[in-house]
């Protein structure tokens, strides 16, 4: 029998279970009838990047979401739970647990990469569904490609980032950042578990773009900028680098340029031969059943991508890209780039990229110092098709609005797709606060003259380095100091020169010019010059910029051009006056007339007088010259007074010069005619690498000395020109008329990227073919009879040559054999004509070159 007091305790233990038992049913009764919702971001630990298409879900359970293109999510559930998690592959999944009390929750996850990114995937024997698929979406390219459409117009808005990454906390306490020492305290508590970076550039953009078919033809409103960046100065050419580009990051093209340089699509012709494709998983997008698809490169040292294609099943389109350039790929000073992108589409069929962000990270030099972080986010929106412009719409590429730089924050907060994020509005005041910085400051000064080649001193620039020192066995030490005026003093007048000073001759040399700006859209000017100075005979003198021309990307070769044994000297009294102009778009014309004092510095005869080897002749040129070039593929934009090339065109590019040689008009010796056309292109052919081509042809109509006719250019010197015959000598052969050709096929490391011991190296192949045919006419002939020059009256000149690029990132090495022109009868005869010169048939040439 149980005595009262164990009777009262089995009473309130049962009571007390009932109590809790009661309680548990209550809140789980009350949770189930209300709702809990978690909102939230996902970002990259590193680079602070919102990241799409991640699977956020509770844990144990199929029930969850996937964020949108900006990394944002909202997940609902009446069912309790006590975790949450996110998860994407080639990242390591994380997990945070949730409150059962409140309604609405904020949980945001930071996902770091994890380098194990493939070893999920198995592959089953049988038929790859993959293939199919891919296969599928191939073939549908034409009905969905965005090239395909006639004429389209759409609204454009894109947000540029240019960051220093890897700074260290080391780095941090240098002295030069003490200003930064609060901000980035700041910076860090935004960027959550991650560290901040430095904002060194930061601009938005908002466009109308206008695209038209045929002919292809691209052209920009822009309608605001806002722009910080350090090293900002008045007219910079950065405020017209906007950054749509319709033509960019296009999947269903062959290849996708990331920084100029061709990488293979998913998506192209051949890429089954190039790519791996397995099935992952399905989804539903919007109204789309799509498939997931990993993409692997069969050789990651290759130009390729690897990551997420997503395909829609039945109609086959591309609708989300998340992928990587592999960092093995060879890929100099990149670390990796990363591209995602939404397409949606159109009335017309096509399908348009509305979202698309690309982060290129640049490799760092070392571990223990900065590197850079570039990002770009485009939002594409309000698609209008089949309302063709009128043809003259087109002339301007880009069009600025007269207030697009003076927008205020109202008018920001309203147009942008996205608000920015805590971190990114912060940027601008940020990079205010560095630039500021007098070491910082004076680091962009530097890197403004390494790159300009001038030094700034208020109105006026000093410069080009390159041209301050030179020697040469007539001058001796040669000293040049040029100048020209900068925006500062006038926007439409330009004073430009040079001195400079030759120690052995010691003889003083000039140059004066002034130019008028007459209109900058479309950009016309005038100008007019007077020159004293020698130069080589055979060279090319640019009296637009002051610089020898003909060379510019073989910067080794200009420089010991001007040095050493420099034989056949002329020197020049100069003096022309020129007027330029854009007729239109692609379109440019220069008229300009000269007169030209030649007193050659070597002995030169010319005429039909056989006794004509007993003298020593100058001679005066008065001409009208005609320069038109054709180019409807380049960008120009203007820094300052300046103008400048920007890119490449994927076009040929033609010149047709016109020369009329006026006789008696201020002392012209000679009645002549002269034209030449020439073309130049470069031709990319994604994984098979690209091509540059030049060819030009000519004529002289009429007797001249041989100083006025074509020679062609010969290199003597240890490194290779792209421009010259680098097994010639210089002066060895004239002509009248003439078609010569340069030829050269980057393969970028097609065959070594498949070399065990050497696709480490990331070495990459070329090959060169330099050839020339030309004649001289009997009465050029006669009336040159006296000097010393061969003709290529039996054969054309013909040199080939391979090499090794990319060595330690910026060397090339050429190995090139002449293949005409070697026999024992014209050695003798050579050597007769220009004792102590020989013929070389081999040569090894170095150049230095970067390409990415």
């Amino acid at each position: 029998m149980l005595t009262l007091p164990l009777m009262f305790s089995f009473w309130f233990s049962c009571r007390r279970q009932s109590l809790i038992l009661f309680l548990f049913l209550t809140h789980s009764f009350v949770w189930a009838q209300q709702e809990i919702t978690l909102r939230g971001r996902v970002t990259e630990l590193g680079t602070n990047d919102g990241m799409p298409y991640v699977n956020i879900y509770f844990r144990g359970t199929l029930t969850g979401t996937t964020t949108d293109f900006e990394g944002y999510y909202t997940l609902k559930s009446t069912v309790f739970h006590d975790s949450i998690t996110a998860r994407y592959l080639g990242y390591k999944a994380k997990s945070k647990r949730i409150k059962n009390t409140d309604k609405l929750q904020v949980v945001d996850f930071q996902l770091i990469k994890d380098s194990r990114m493939l070893e999920g995937v198995v592959i089953h024997p049988g038929i790859n569904p993959a293939l199919r698929i891919v296969q599928n979406a191939i073939d549908s390219k034409g009905k969905y490609d965005k090239d395909n459409f006639g004429n389209i117009h759409f609204k454009s808005y894109t947000k540029t980032e240019a960051d220093i990454d890897n700074m260290t906390a080391k780095i941090r306490r240098w002295k030069i950042f003490h200003p930064l020492v609060s901000m980035y305290d700041s910076m860090d508590v935004m960027a959550g578990e991650s560290k901040a970076n430095l904002p060194v550039y930061f601009s938005e953009v908002v466009s109308d773009v206008y695209y038209q078919k045929d002919p292809r033809k691209k052209r920009e409103n822009v309608k605001a900028i806002h722009m910080n960046f350090v090293g900002k100065k008045d007219g910079s050419a950065a405020s017209q680098l906007t950054g749509s580009d319709f033509d960019n990051y296009n999947f269903y093209g062959e290849n996708v340029e990331i920084l100029k340089k061709p990488f293979l699509s998913p998506l192209a012709s051949n890429a089954m031969s190039f790519y791996h494709y397995y099935l992952v998983d399905s989804v539903v997008i919007g109204k789309n059943f799509c498939y997931k698809i990993n993409v692997v490169p069969r050789n990651e040292h290759d130009a390729t991508f690897k990551g997420f294609i997503w395909i829609a099943d039945t109609c086959w389109v591309l609708k989300q890209v998340d992928l990587e350039i592999p960092k093995e790929a060879n890929f100099d000073l990149v670390e990796r780039v990363h591209i995602q992108q939404e397409l949606v589409p159109t009335a017309a069929g096509p399908w348009m990229p509305s979202k698309t962000r690309v982060l290129i990270d640049y490799i760092d030099l070392t571990e223990n110092f900065v590197s850079m972080v570039q990002k770009i986010y485009q939002n594409s929106y309000d698609y209008v098709t089949d309302q063709p412009m009128p043809p003259d719409f087109f002339e301007k590429v880009t069009d600025f609005a007269e207030d697009a730089l003076l927008k205020k924050t109202p008018y920001w907060d309203s147009l942008r797709p996205e608000p920015l994020s805590k971190l990114e509005d912060m940027n601008y005041r940020v990079i205010d606060t560095v630039r500021m910085i007098p070491v910082i400051k004076g680091m962009v000064n530097t890197l403004y003259f390494l790159f300009m080649g001038y030094v700034t001193a208020g109105p006026v620039d000093f410069g080009h380095y390159i041209n301050a020192y030179s020697y040469n066995n007539y001058e001796g030490n040669r000293v040049r100091l040029g100048f020209r005026t900068n925006d500062k003093l006038s926007k439409s007048w330009i004073f430009r020169g040079y001195g400079a000073y030759g120690f052995q001759d010691k003889g003083w040399k000039y140059n004066a010019q002034l130019e008028k700006i007459i209109s900058r859209f479309p950009w016309t000017k005038a100008g007019i010059e007077y020159r004293d100075d020698i130069e080589r005979v055979g060279s090319t003198y640019d009296y637009s910029s002051g610089q020898a021309i003909g060379n510019a990307n073989n910067v080794l070769y200009n420089t010991s051009y001007v040095f050493g044994d420099l034989r056949q000297f002329v020197r020049k009294n100069e003096a022309r006056a020129w007027y330029e102009s854009e007729v239109q778009r692609g379109i440019t014309q220069k008229v300009t007339f000269q007169n030209i004092h030649t007193i050659p510095l070597f002995p030169f005869t010319f005429g039909n007088d056989p006794f004509a080897i007993f003298q020593q002749r100058n001679y005066s040129i008065t001409e009208l010259v005609l320069d038109t070039r054709l180019s409807m593929g380049d960008l120009f934009i203007q820094n300052g007074n300046e103008r400048m090339k920007f890119g490449s065109s994927k076009k040929p590019v033609f010149n047709f010069n016109y020369t009329l040689g006026i006789k008696n008009l201020f002392g012209g010796d000679f009645e002549y005619q002269k034209v030449s056309l020439s073309a130049y292109q470069i031709v990319k052919w994604g994984i098979l690498g690209s091509t540059s081509y030049s060819i030009t042809a000519g004529k002289v109509f009429s007797p001249v000395p041989y100083t006025l006719l074509e020679i062609h250019r010969g290199n003597e010197t240890p490194f290779f020109s792209s421009s010259a015959f680098n097994q010639m000598n210089y002066f060895e052969f004239v002509s009248d008329q003439f078609v010569e050709a340069h030829i050269q096929h980057y393969f970028m490391g097609l065959v070594f990227n498949r070399v065990p011991l050497l696709k480490k190296w990331n070495l990459r192949e070329v090959l060169t073919c330099n050839a020339v045919y030309g004649s001289l006419s009997a009465n050029n002939r006669t009336f040159n009879l006296n000097n010393r020059f061969s003709e290529l009256n039996k054969m054309p000149y013909v040199e080939v040559g391979a090499g090794i690029t990319n060595i330690f990132d910026i060397l090339r090495f050429d190995f090139i054999y002449r293949a005409t022109y070697n026999d024992a009868s014209y050695l003798q005869q050579y050597q007769a004509q220009n004792p102590g010169y020989g013929i070389h048939n081999w040569g090894i040439k170095i150049s230095l070159q970067f390409m990415l």
